[in-house]
């Protein structure tokens, strides 16, 4: 309904390029990086928990996968940058499920620890020096397009479909739900509910990995403020989608659906000429919305 509401405007001549094709495909890239994250935040909401760490996360993984990439190469340069991200969701996750502090106090911790380090790191410079091979080898990754389509979005689909497969599938994934929505319940059916919490912490620092490189591939280029509130905008799009603070509902297609519609709505927005700080409001007014509903679902 919101994308057919900016198509009307644009044949009203109030938004340009909304349905033109090259708009589609670049917006459909920036979903692609948008999911991974969201799909993170998703897992850990499913426990009842939350990652306010995600975005400073991302800028750490992100400048050292650049600067490993200019000191070691590429191949080297892209595991440090996972192994950072892994590292700081491990953490996260140890600290909230088995020495049980509280998610938002960890993640809000880890949010200023994160951000500093990159800063210190670079300096507060950005890194771009890469040499022309590298600049090719990684925006083949980020910037191709197969008849229109992102390649980056086959990377995301099939994210997609092994963690679907996992939250559906495995005994993990019905821990995962059954945590969410009844933890002392699933403690005492046998669950190892800190464990799972900590996987799911973890899984998190993975998605967060796999956009570092993403963005890293889209831009050679990435500094410490690269991932500034992106973890609100993670946050918006898995609520919106239907993935709710209290745990043990929503899942990686609610990711999908709350990723598509934050990806167009500021892009629709963008085109009508609104504002960042308008923008900004609107995201606000959206998430207060969202869980308004949710609320009002979850008494029914």
């Amino acid at each position: 309904l919101m994308m057919l509401g900016f198509s009307v405007l644009q044949l009203l001549g109030y938004v340009n390029n909304f349905i033109e094709i090259h708009n589609l495909t670049n917006q459909m890239r920036n979903a692609s990086l948008l999911f991974f994250i969201v799909a993170g935040q998703s897992m850990v909401l499913l426990v009842s928990g939350i990652d306010l760490s995600q975005g400073s996360l991302l800028s750490l993984s992100s400048v050292v996968m650049a600067q490993g990439i200019l000191d070691f190469g590429i191949a080297v340069g892209v595991l440090m940058g996972f192994g950072i991200a892994v590292m700081f969701g491990y953490i996260n996750g140890f600290l909230v499920g088995r020495v049980k502090i509280q998610p938002f106090i960890v993640t809000l911790s880890m949010l200023f620890i994160c951000a500093g380090i990159a800063l210190v790191f670079t300096g507060g410079r950005t890194i771009h020096q890469f040499t022309g091979e590298q600049k090719d080898i990684l925006q083949a990754i980020g910037l191709t397009d197969f008849f229109h389509i992102p390649g980056t979005m086959f990377i995301a689909i099939a994210f997609f479909v092994g963690l679907h497969l996992l939250l559906t599938r495995t005994a993990l994934g019905r821990a995962i739900y059954l945590t969410g929505g009844n933890e002392e319940a699933a403690r005492l059916s046998g669950i190892d509910t800190g464990k799972v919490k900590l996987i799911c912490y973890l899984i998190s620092g993975i998605t967060v990995a796999f956009t570092s490189f993403l963005y890293l591939a889209r831009l050679p280029a990435t500094n410490g403020l690269a991932g500034f509130q992106l973890e609100f905008q993670s946050l918006a799009a898995a609520v919106v989608g239907g993935t709710t603070f209290h745990g043990g509902e929503g899942g990686v297609i609610q990711a999908v659906l709350g990723t598509l519609f934050i990806v167009f709505l500021l892009n629709g927005l963008i085109l009508l000429g609104v504002g960042t700080f308008a923008r900004e409001v609107a995201l606000g007014v959206m998430l207060i919305a969202a869980v308004v509903i949710s609320a009002r679902r979850r008494r029914e």
